[in-house]
């Protein structure tokens, strides 16, 4: 009989041990400096890609990854402030305090640059999350989604305006608004909205700041700097590979439910 109890106590014990983890891991007031523990310690491991002495830096990633959608997911920490995570990530709220984006780096090798994002949206109780980086047919992320989404404007009743940034490196840096909308159970980008395309894509040389597109929440326009090919000491033999500006301004603007373009 005391045997029997014995084994119960045992079985009992380590069945409760996931909930005394969970528990100890998910105390209010540690998930700031949880995940921003994760992510420091995936940055100081960012070239170890396994070995004797530490965690590969893919597993602390998947870690963080898992951890942050975990907590996302879960309605007792929807007032975690982040302000210790968001000095190594970008953290981004809406204005209606619906939707809130996370984008961190997972490259960091010099001027080219690889983000991944995570979106939690909030709507009559519900919550959803899950990433703004899109995967195409072959699971391979859209590089044209791999940004660091910085600015949420608030569009209308039901789209956002996400604007973010990213860069293959050699000089090159491009910016990507996208106009996402809760439909079916999850944020989509608006396809064709941007004058016949999903997303308003623009790249300019690294360190032309003057060139970064805007957006006027006032008029609801983007602008920005009508580009044309570079040729190095003029010769249209020789192109440098990299836009200027004809100093011409265009515009596309919010019109039912898409950006079309202006005739100014």
């Amino acid at each position: 009989m005391k045997k029997h109890i014995c084994l119960l106590c045992i079985v009992c014990f380590f069945g409760s041990m996931p909930n005394i983890y969970s528990q100890k891991s998910l105390i209010f007031n540690e998930v700031d400096s949880t995940l921003t523990s994760i992510y420091k310690k995936y940055r100081e491991n960012i070239y170890d890609y396994g070995s004797s002495l530490n965690e590969a830096r893919d597993s602390i990633l998947n870690r963080f990854t898992k951890t942050l959608k975990s907590v996302l997911n879960d309605k007792q920490y929807n007032s975690v402030s982040y302000d210790s995570l968001g000095k190594y990530i970008q953290i981004r709220t809406s204005k209606d305090d619906k939707l809130k984006t996370f984008s961190w780096d997972e490259l960091n090798v010099g001027s080219r640059k690889q983000y991944n994002s995570i979106y939690q949206y909030k709507d009559d109780g519900k919550i959803t999350v899950d990433f703004l980086s899109l995967k195409d047919e072959t699971g391979h992320r859209i590089s044209i989604t791999e940004i660091l989404h910085y600015k949420i404007y608030k569009v209308d009743d039901y789209s956002y305006l996400l604007k973010g940034y990213g860069s293959y490196g050699g000089g090159r840096e491009f910016y990507v608004f996208r106009l996402l909308t809760y439909v079916n159970g999850k944020l989509q980008d608006c396809l064709g909205c941007f004058n016949g395309s999903d997303r308003f894509f623009y790249e300019i040389a690294r360190g032309r700041d003057n060139l970064i597109p805007e957006y006027n929440k006032i008029n609801k326009e983007i602008s920005y700097y009508e580009l044309e090919e570079s040729y190095v000491d003029g010769d249209i033999n020789e192109p440098s590979g990299f836009m200027r500006s004809t100093g011409k301004i265009l515009k596309l603007k919010y019109k039912n439910g898409m950006f079309i373009a202006t005739d100014q």
